[in-house]
């Protein structure tokens, strides 16, 4: 089909994994014998258990079984997709990009990259999706995934209580499933980046002493620094996205946010003045699975009847660098 500026791009399917693997807070205070209790961890995260891949599992693999998921409610062969962007800041490999091993895994033959925008990765993906379909492709797929568990410290209470692993995603298809009314992305760039992995880049390669320094496992700043920051972030996009598509919070009736921790996800709620009977709250089952974490709440939203026909869901997040973005989508 010829591009035109008037085709209109929707969701047409949702699908999420999470790996079978759960761990509960006791489970992980015993399993690594964290100085910590169980109401320490609720108290500070609101998250009471978290799933892990499997030994030998890769974050192509969970890639692979969402996508499936979401190409066989579709009805869609994988070698009738156009396009696989993928959201991840944890690939199998440095080098090549991880999606060319998820469209060999699928039976693929298309266009396939990976996008590095952290936790704001899925809302980027998003944006992408979106102008390839509105200039010709049919079937545009758009992922995200992470692997947190493979890059924390396990004796680091912060982290290893928090991370977690899944992947989910959509098809974009022209006219029909809905309209994706509109995207906002950006980025402020910050010497503390909020969260960060030292080592394995150009500026730090990957040595003995790299390693044996413990510089391959993910940092995280301060969270009341990041708690201030995300809704500052969180703000901006929601304000840019809504003036994009001609709306209002008024007229929206889910409302998603990165899932990174529940007391962060409350008080986002109450600082734009949404009420918690329109907004997706789920850290306490899944924990903080990094660029997957709205596409995850998306898919279980849509699975569980939350999202009708007609509905609007915003979406939004913030990510480590930092990164933001924001989406609106009205299902049909």
């Amino acid at each position: 089909m010829a591009a035109s500026s008037q085709r209109q791009v929707g969701i047409t399917s949702t699908g999420c994994y999470l790996p079978e693997r759960v761990l509960s807070n006791r489970e992980l205070i015993e399993r690594y014998k964290l100085e910590v209790n169980e109401e320490w961890i609720e108290s500070r995260t609101g998250i009471r258990s978290r799933h892990w891949m499997a030994d030998g599992q890769t974050t192509s693999d969970m890639v692979v079984l969402a996508a499936m998921k979401i190409l066989e409610h579709r009805n869609c062969n994988p070698m009738d997709l156009d396009r696989i962007v993928l959201a991840t800041a944890s690939g199998d490999h440095p080098s090549p990009a991880t999606a060319t091993i998820v469209a060999r895994k699928l039976g693929a033959r298309c266009a396939a990259f990976d996008i590095s925008a952290a936790c704001a990765g899925f809302l980027y993906g998003l944006d992408l999706g979106k102008s390839a379909v509105r200039d010709g492709e049919e079937r545009v797929l758009v992922m995200a995934a992470d692997a947190r568990s493979r890059f924390i410290n396990l004796s680091d209470r912060r982290s290893v209580v928090l991370f977690a692993d899944g992947a989910a995603g959509v098809l974009l298809e022209a006219n029909q499933g809905g309209v994706l009314e509109a995207v906002f992305i950006g980025s402020e760039g910050r010497e503390r980046m909020g969260a960060w992995i030292p080592a394995g880049g150009a500026l730090l390669p990957t040595s003995e002493a790299t390693v044996a320094n413990g510089q391959h496992h993910l940092r995280v700043d301060g969270l009341r620094e990041i708690f201030d920051l995300f809704k500052g972030f969180t703000r901006e996009a929601v304000e840019g996205v809504l003036a994009r598509a001609g709306r209002s919070l008024d007229d929206i009736d889910l409302f998603i946010t990165h899932q990174a921790n529940e007391y962060l996800v409350r008080e986002i709620l109450d600082d734009l003045g949404i009420g918690e009977e329109r907004a997706v709250i789920e850290c306490a089952q899944h924990g903080n699975t990094s660029s997957a974490t709205v596409p995850i709440a998306l898919a279980e939203a849509k699975t569980s009847g939350r999202i009708s026909k007609g509905d609007r869901v915003l979406m939004t997040s913030v990510g480590a660098g930092y990164t933001f973005g924001a989406a609106i989508h009205r299902f049909e």
